[in-house]
């Protein structure tokens, strides 16, 4: 005879009476939220220790900064001069020192001087010159700024700090905040937030996000397990539709320095890069990028340090996509923040001196192109270095 199961109300949880020989039985909800509590702690502290281990991704991870922040924190002696900036300032220093000395000179990422740079230094008379690279590939201006603040103080300060920039390091479509870098995320945390608070998270929502990246590691890495199961999930669909083996296709966009085709796809690859970079520049508020490039000269003067702001070279395929008028207004914001008696202002953006086949691509100077660029800067810091007037 089948048993017939009566429902009992006990301690406002319904459940069946249980037939005759069972036990009556409640879920443990208390207990069962502490044991999922204490694992998901566990696991968030095991990836926060593997993400505390030196990065060895250097095109899309952190490995590059580590790499350059190490080097630099080993330094026994003041540097002369450290090179700031972008993929735009480490490039043409790079290929010159390979071009010099290719059994000695490492890749682009564990390479962090400029031979080139201190050879011409001492011809001008600069006794025993030191130059260090802090450029990492991405470096907005406000990360420029950090590596300043953190790291160019007391007896790592050097005598000439030389900053390259160009439109793309005060706005870039492919990252939403200055808290959206590798450089933020790596070198800035709960350790150092104070002096950062104010200018990178000014709102309550900015500060409780900053939080919350730092303490769930999940939550910090959200966006890239969303693009990652979103190709997951893409690439089951076609497979499942398709029935075919997936072939893997390279998305010449983001291909950036892995592109090494011929002169004709570099720079055709590098148009469609910038273009989705510049996208909707026009519209873009830069003043709070320029507002750190005013604290950077500012913490620059504080400290003794000489500046040299670059305006970079850019091939005029690559200015042609910013919209009119944008690059003349850009330059004359940077002129207006270096009209400082510490700091020169190297404008040769559009210089004629520069022509395609000095450009790797249509942003990045080769050997050729590098050559010209110390051409114009060292007369502005032997100036600087003996103290001749300044003009802006």
């Amino acid at each position: 005879m089948p048993v017939t199961l009566k429902t009992t109300q006990k301690q406002g949880f319904e459940h069946p009476e249980a037939p005759q020989g069972w036990s009556s039985w409640k879920f443990p909800w208390k207990q069962a939220a502490f044991w999922a509590l204490l694992v998901f702690g566990i696991f968030n502290m095991a990836l926060w220790r593997l993400e505390g281990k030196k990065s060895t991704d250097v095109w899309h991870g952190t490995g590059s900064i580590d790499l350059a922040v190490g080097q630099f924190k080993q330094l026994n002696a003041r540097p002369t001069v450290v090179l700031l900036g972008s993929s735009l300032m480490m490039y043409p220093f790079w290929s010159m020192d390979l071009a010099l000395d290719p059994k000695h000179v490492g890749d682009i990422f564990h390479h962090h001087g400029s031979l080139a740079l201190e050879e011409d230094l001492r011809k001008a008379g600069f006794a025993n010159p030191h130059v260090f690279s802090l450029a990492i590939f991405g470096q907005m201006v406000s990360d420029a700024f950090i590596y300043v603040n953190e790291f160019l103080r007391k007896d790592k300060a050097p005598e000439f700090l030389v900053y390259g920039v160009a439109p793309r390091d005060f706005s870039d479509h492919d990252l939403s905040s200055p808290m959206a870098t590798n450089t933020f995320q790596r070198l800035v945390n709960l350790d150092n937030l104070e002096p950062y608070a104010n200018l990178y998270l000014p709102g309550f929502q900015d500060k409780v996000e900053f939080l919350m990246s730092r303490i769930c590691y999940l939550y910090n890495h959200r966006s890239r397990i969303q693009q990652e199961f979103g190709k997951a999930v893409q690439k089951g669909y076609i497979a499942g539709h398709m029935q075919a083996p997936l072939q893997e296709k390279t998305d010449s966009s983001n291909a950036g320095f892995l592109m090494f085709g011929g002169f004709t796809a570099r720079w055709e690859n590098s148009r469609k890069e910038y273009e989705r970079r510049y996208k909707n520049i026009g519209e873009q508020d830069l003043s709070l990028q320029m507002s750190f490039l005013k604290r950077l000269l500012e913490v620059a003067h504080e400290r003794g340090i000489k500046v040299v702001l670059v305006n970079m070279p850019l091939s005029d395929m690559n200015r042609n996509l910013l919209p009119p008028a944008f690059y003349k207004q850009f330059r004359n914001e940077l002129k207006t923040l270096a009209n400082r008696p510490d700091v020169r202002f190297l404008d040769i953006g559009d210089s004629p001196d520069f022509n395609r086949m000095d450009f790797w691509d249509t942003a990045h100077l080769g050997p050729p192109g590098g050559r010209k660029i110390l051409t114009h800067l060292m007369p502005v810091l032997s100036e600087m270095r003996n103290g001749a007037a300044v003009q802006k």
